[in-house]
C-alpha cells in the first residue's frame, strides 16, 4: 500500500498536511480508506470529506473515537471552518438558547430548531463551571458561541451545543490619571471575518476631574492570540456611553450610545471595526423622541433597529446594504395590541427568519417569543415548554469552533 498525495482534490488543496489519514491504493479507481475497524470501506476519500461536512456535531464527536486520523481531521482547524459554513448554508439544527438571568443559581435550556420552523421540547444546559450559582449576563452570541459574564466580570466564551468553553484571563482597569471611580464596563461578542478570530471587546468609562465629559478605556480579547491588547482608536466622543446591548454582523460591532448628563439629548449608533480595530458613526433611520425605546438587533444578514412606540406598534428598520445610511428601510410594524402584558413591553427583539423569509422571530423583552408573518401581517404563537419565566436568548447554528477549548 502507498500513500497518495490528496492534495488534487479540490476541498484537499489546503488540507494536504492531513493526507496520511487515508492509506490508499494507486491501482484502483476507489481508495481503501482506513476506518480503524477490520473492514475497510472503498471510497475516496474527497467523498468521505464531503459526508462528514454534511453530518451534524453529535455524530462527528462520536467519530472522533474512530481512530486517531479521524480525530486529527475532525479538530483541525480548516475542517471546523468548513462544517460551520456548510452548518450556516444550511441552517440545520438551529437551536434557541434561553438564559435565565439576574438571579442566583440561574436556569438555562436548549431548543431545537427545526427546517419546518418548528421546535422542539427545551432541554436543560448547565452553565460553565465558573459561572455556576451566580447572577450570569449574555454578552453576545456568533457562530454557535455564546459569551457570558458574571456579576464579578468573570468572562466565558461557551459553544453550549459540544459542552466546551473558554475562560477568559482577568484583565485590570486601568484607571487614567486623575479620574475618579470608574463606571461598569461594557462587553461585546463578535467574528473577525477578516482574521476568522473571536474577539471580546470591553470598555470601561471614567468621569475626568474638572474636565467635561468621559475618558475611556477600550481593550480586545483575542481567541486565536489569547491574550488581551488595548485599542488606541478613541472612543468616537466623551459625552456618551452605551446605552444598548450590541449586535454583531460582518465583522463589526454595534451599539446605540447616548448622553449621561441632560445637556445632550440625541442617542447615536456606533460601529467598531474587529479586524481594523476602528469606530464609525451611522446616522439612525429614525425620529428621536421620549416616547419611544429602541433596540439594536441582527435579521438575516441585514443590521435591524426596533422602535417601540407607546407599547402599542414596533416599527422594526433594516440596513439592506451594510454600511449605505441610505439603505435604511422600514421592513415592518408589529401591532402589539393583540400580545399579553403589551403596555408593559419595552422592546422587541428580532432573533431569526423562517425558512421561507416570510416570517421573523421576535422576543418581547424578555419573554417568550412569537412569529410575526411579515406577509398576512398577524402574529403567531410559539410552543416552547418548559421555559424560565424570564429570559435572554441567543441562537445557535451547529458548530465545532471551541472543539479544542480548555473544557
Amino acid at each position: 500500500m502507498k500513500r497518495t498525495d490528496l492534495s488534487f482534490f479540490p476541498r484537499f488543496a489546503q488540507f494536504a498536511s492531513y493526507a496520511d489519514m487515508f492509506s490508499l491504493n494507486r491501482e484502483r479507481p476507489l481508495c481503501y480508506v482506513r476506518t480503524g475497524f477490520s473492514i475497510n470501506a472503498k471510497f475516496p476519500p474527497y467523498l468521505i470529506y464531503e459526508i462528514l461536512l454534511l453530518l451534524p456535531i453529535k455524530p462527528l464527536l462520536r467519530f472522533q473515537c474512530l481512530s486517531h486520523q479521524y480525530r486529527a481531521l475532525i479538530n483541525s482547524p480548516f475542517f471546523i471552518t468548513e462544517h460551520l459554513e456548510s452548518s450556516k448554508a444550511t441552517d440545520r439544527e438551529r437551536a434557541l438558547i434561553a438564559l435565565e438571568c439576574d438571579i442566583v443559581r440561574p436556569d438555562c435550556c436548549s431548543v431545537p430548531f427545526h427546517d419546518d420552523d418548528r421546535f422542539g421540547r427545551a432541554v436543560q444546559l448547565y452553565y460553565p463551571l465558573p459561572l455556576r450559582h451566580r447572577e450570569i449576563q449574555l454578552v453576545g452570541y456568533s457562530n454557535g458561541l455564546v459569551t457570558l459574564h458574571d456579576s464579578d466580570y468573570v468572562i466565558v466564551i461557551w459553544n453550549p451545543l459540544i459542552r466546551k468553553y473558554k475562560q477568559l484571563p482577568f484583565e485590570p482597569i486601568e484607571n487614567p490619571h486623575g479620574s475618579n471611580a470608574h463606571r461598569l464596563p461594557s462587553l461585546a461578542f463578535g467574528h473577525d471575518v477578516v482574521n476568522d478570530d473571536y474577539k471580546v471587546f470591553r470598555i470601561v468609562q471614567f468621569k475626568e476631574r474638572y474636565v467635561d465629559g468621559l475618558a475611556s478605556e477600550v481593550k480586545v480579547y483575542s481567541l486565536r492570540a489569547q491574550s488581551w491588547k488595548r485599542i488606541n482608536d478613541e472612543w468616537p466622543t466623551k459625552f456618551f456611553s452605551v446605552i444598548s446591548d450590541s449586535a454583531s454582523l460582518n465583522g463589526a460591532l454595534h451599539w446605540f450610545v447616548g448622553p449621561f448628563d441632560i445637556e445632550h439629548n440625541r442617542q447615536l449608533l456606533i460601529g467598531f471595526d474587529l479586524a481594523t480595530e476602528k469606530f464609525r458613526e451611522y446616522a439612525i433611520p429614525i425620529e428621536q423622541d421620549n416616547e419611544s425605546e429602541h433596540s439594536l438587533g441582527v435579521l438575516g444578514d441585514w443590521l435591524c433597529v426596533c422602535q417601540n412606540v407607546y407599547a402599542t406598534h414596533s416599527h422594526f428598520w433594516v440596513m439592506k446594504e451594510y454600511g449605505v445610511e441610505s439603505s435604511w428601510t422600514r421592513l415592518y410594524t408589529i401591532s402589539l395590541l393583540g400580545v399579553a402584558n403589551s403596555w408593559k413591553i419595552r422592546c422587541c427583539k428580532p432573533l431569526a427568519l423562517s425558512k421561507n423569509g416570510e416570517k421573523v422571530l421576535v422576543q418581547p423583552d424578555d419573554k417568550k417569543p412569537f412569529w410575526y408573518d411579515m406577509k398576512e401581517k398577524r402574529i403567531e404563537k410559539v410552543g416552547i415548554s418548559p421555559l424560565p419565566c424570564g429570559f435572554e436568548t441567543a441562537i445557535c447554528v451547529e458548530s465545532l469552533v471551541l472543539l479544542d477549548g480548555d473544557r
